[in-house]
């Protein structure tokens, strides 16, 4: 007897490129028949028989734990989910009973009754489903026209309503400003759960690929970096630059440019940030170079670095580069282009002084070790301070011991709680006193813990004296401390107060010198006078006199409307030079003032400021300007 062959429906293709369910009886989407390989020896019908193969999954073994039945092979059960609905009913017997019923919805629509079908597969078919796919759903991708526009809240106008249509580009550019912007990896693309999320936010967005993405973003990169290289051509750029040392034993310099648009918006660009092969001062000279090559930067009015021996030999060379190539245009040939990095000379002259105070310092650090190593000394210290009566917030914090800045913070955050320390020693708090004994921990340079050689005990708990140098010094680092941060600014202009913040810096250093006829010979001043007298040979090496200051930051005090020239010259009275001393370095900054004058004009509205025309009218515009000009240098009115 011949086997008979099992047939199956398969759906129709429609025009969105989906399949109609084998259930749709609908005329326009006609089945094709298809035959499915022979059955298997097991599903053959018995010699004989009368009875027939069967053609329907429902007719499949229920004793078979993975029926057939439970197969969905419709398509559509790929864009619709199952749910049961329970629903209040009548049973047999006239009682309230609950009735579960079998619906899908469409998991493109939000949920509601709108693509919510029954599916009840004893019941129900999969046509109203497919149509819905096929033709209704606005939500699914393919029935969504990419040119509708929606509207959306722009935030960059007030979050007001704009119309925004799909565009594949746009989001992949977007895409790679949050890779840049949040330094993350260009695979995060793809990761599972990110692309779950751009599924259900956007599904018409296809993710890229990372190598697109590095592609997309190098594309930007260069049309970024064309873009700003010809924006930098009409400005005079300042330049800052810095070399190191990584962990890795890798040197790396970076050079950053400052300018001022014509809406008076400074603006800071990091224009290159490579390895070096070292430090020395060809190196560093031949780097810039051909960085100012690749961007065409050829207005370079200053570049700021520290105070290296190989810097101030590196600029020597590219300024007499410079003067000899015509491309370049510098200020009265560069004299004033090398300006020396005023936070880099505070944290030196602060380093030296801080020497002094070791002892000290190291004691306060160890008792702030102490209270941060575990959650247990913390608590014991909160209870210290609960004891005394003293505000709980802002505990004291553990510092960087090549930092400055933070053993500022440290030895602030620590005074507050000078009677809760004590108060744990005067406890005989086993613990605490016992951290002591354990031996000191070295650094090295780079902060780093090395291995102590010489086995001596922590230094400590401080004692009142090493409190009270730390309170005079933490007012002395108050100083220094808001001066680093108003010279480390970068979003606006500080060359008009850096001559303010020396002469404080100065000041304050001179306060820390005790009168002879005041001086009662305690330690504690006999180590403020050495830690003073280390951080002023440390100034005048350099700003002694204020010789080795750029006249530019002068010049920058002096186009400061608040204080002009004369404010200068008041200073200059103010430190005890004579008169004549007085109205020659006066008359030098005066001087400068004009030669800069001279230099600019010609550029400044074509020039006409400089030429002397017959008309009236110009000549009343001239003299306004000159008289201007004046006014701004003298600070008096003509």
């Amino acid at each position: 007897m011949a086997r008979a062959k099992k047939v199956v429906a398969r759906p129709h293709p429609t025009a969105s490129g989906l399949e109609d369910s084998s259930t749709a009886t609908s005329p326009s989407a006609p089945l094709q028949i298809e035959a499915l390989p022979p059955a298997t020896s097991s599903q053959q019908a018995p010699t004989g028989s009368n009875q027939q193969v069967p053609t329907t999954a429902t007719q499949s073994d229920p004793s078979n734990p993975v029926s057939s039945a439970t197969i969905k092979r419709s398509f559509v059960w790929e864009h619709f989910k199952e749910y049961d609905k329970v629903v209040k009913g009548k049973g047999a017997e006239g009682n309230d009973v609950d009735i579960v019923k079998k619906r899908a919805y469409c998991i493109h629509c939000p949920r509601g009754k709108i693509g919510d079908f029954a599916a009840d597969s004893s019941r129900n078919g999969t046509s109203g489903m497919i149509r819905r796919i096929n033709q209704f759903c606005r939500y699914y991708p393919p029935n969504v026209s990419k040119s509708q526009r929606i509207l959306v809240g722009d935030k960059s106008l007030g979050n007001k309503l704009t119309a925004v249509a799909y565009d594949q580009d746009d989001y992949v550019d977007a895409c790679v400003k949050m890779i840049v912007m949040d330094e993350l990896p260009f695979s995060f693309v793809e990761k599972k759960c990110f692309n779950r999320f751009c599924a259900r936010v956007c599904p018409l967005f296809k993710v890229p690929s990372r190598r697109k993405l590095v592609r997309r973003f190098l594309s930007i990169y260069d049309a970024q970096k064309k873009e700003l290289s010809k924006i930098m051509k009409d400005y005079r750029v300042c330049l800052t630059t810095d070399t190191w040392t990584s962990v890795q034993n890798i040197n790396y310099m970076v050079l950053t440019a400052h300018f001022i648009d014509v809406d008076w918006k400074m603006h800071k660009r990091v224009i290159n940030f490579c390895v070096i092969q070292n430090h020395q001062g060809a190196t560093i000279s031949r780097l810039i170079e051909s960085c100012l090559l690749q961007w065409e930067i050829e207005k370079v009015l200053t570049i700021t670095v520290d105070n290296a021996s190989a810097n101030k030999s590196a600029l020597e060379w590219l300024r007499s580069k410079m003067n000899k190539c015509s491309s370049y245009k510098t200020v009265l040939g560069g004299k004033y282009m090398h300006v020396r990095c005023t936070a880099h000379i505070t944290n030196l002259i602060v380093g030296h002084g801080l020497k002094r105070l070791q002892k000290s310092v190291l004691a306060i650090r160890n008792a702030v070790k102490y209270v941060r190593s575990s959650p247990n000394r913390l608590d014991n210290f909160r209870k210290a301070v609960e004891k005394e009566k003293l505000p709980l917030t802002g505990l004291v914090c553990l510092d960087v011991p090549i930092r400055w800045n933070s053993t500022y913070l440290m030895l602030e955050a620590a005074l507050k709680f000078k009677k809760a320390f004590a108060r744990m020693e005067e406890d005989d708090d086993e613990l605490y006193l016992g951290y002591f004994k354990e031996p000191e921990e070295e650094y090295d340079e780079e902060g780093n813990v090395v291995p102590n050689k010489n086995k001596r005990n922590r230094v400590g708990p401080p004692d009142e004296p090493d409190w009270e140098k730390a309170e005079i010094f933490v007012d002395l680092l108050r100083v220094f401390y808001d001066v680093t941060l108003r010279v480390s600014a970068s979003l606006h202009p500080t060359e008009h107060t850096t001559f303010h913040d020396v002469v404080t810096m100065e000041r304050n250093i001179e306060n820390l010198f005790i009168a002879p006829d005041m001086a009662i010979g305690s330690d504690t001043e006999n180590v403020l006078t050495d830690m003073a007298a280390n951080m002023r040979s440390k100034f005048l090496k350099y700003y002694g006199g204020f010789t080795h200051l750029n006249h530019l930051v002068i010049v920058g005090l002096v186009l400061d409307a608040r204080f002009k020239l004369r404010n200068y010259t008041h200073f200059l009275k103010e430190e005890g030079m004579d008169d004549v001393d007085v109205q020659s370095r006066t008359n030098e900054i005066r001087s400068l003032l004009m030669v800069l004058y001279d230099e600019y004009v010609p550029i400044i509205d074509g020039g006409r400021h400089m030429h002397r025309h017959q008309t009236l009218q110009v000549q009343a515009a001239q003299s306004r300007v000159e008289a201007a000009i004046r006014e701004l240098v003298c600070g008096v009115s003509c």
